[in-house]
């Protein structure tokens, strides 16, 4: 599994999947909020060449990122100078389609499908996903990620697999800290008042979350 998100994960990726076409592009100068929504359908199809189409060629880079664990990772960034609508995105090993996308910046623009973005607490994802879920305690190179969804909601989707991180407002204890589990509904980790500090998707076949 750590394999796996430090290839993929950086802010990274989430959400629904549905069955009508890709949705128009956002507008590049000015776009309405509504249209940064980050969802399968946007994403699962995309090709490297429709992605500088739909956002323009001259605000697409390629960088390397850091990792976790000391590691780095190729990446494709989308507006890398505009955190409001900055976007990174792994490719699978053929270059066909995303592995992953993901928003990691405060002040995004970006919403997974279901409305959530940056600093959405975790109740209401809670929510969302209509039970709680399962996310590795804060602290370390994975802590805050959701580990499982525990059959919800936000664990439906047949090709994206949605990723959200969770950072704190509060100061957490060591009993919400370190590398194992934690239900979201635990006192411990609600005294720390996590909010959403990354987000995304994951492509491909689901993954048991």
């Amino acid at each position: 599994m750590r394999i796996f998100l430090t290839t993929v994960m950086f802010a990274a990726l989430l959400t629904a999947c549905g069955q009508a076409s890709a949705p128009p592009a956002p507008q590049l100068p000015g776009a309405a909020a509504s249209e940064f929504v980050l969802s399968c359908t946007s994403f699962a199809a995309l090709t490297p060449d429709a992605l500088a189409q739909r956002f323009g060629a001259e605000n697409v880079v390629t960088q390397t990122l850091p990792g976790a664990e000391g590691e780095t990772y190729e990446a494709t960034v989308v507006f890398p100078n505009d955190v409001t609508r900055r976007l990174v995105l792994v490719w699978n090993e053929a270059r066909t389609a995303p592995a992953s996308v993901g928003i990691e910046n405060a002040g995004t623009q970006w919403r997974g499908a279901e409305g959530y973005t940056i600093g959405t607490p975790i109740g209401e994802i809670e929510r969302i996903n209509v039970m709680p879920f399962k996310l590795w305690g804060f602290g370390w190179d994975y802590g805050g990620w959701v580990s499982d969804w525990s059959a919800g909601v936000l664990s439906q989707n047949p090709i994206c697999n949605t990723r959200i991180r969770f950072t704190p407002r509060g100061e957490p204890n060591t009993n919400a800290m370190g590398d194992r589990e934690f239900s979201s509904n635990e006192p411990a980790i609600r005294a720390a008042d996590p909010i959403v500090s990354e987000f995304g998707l994951t492509i491909g076949a689901p993954s048991q979350q």
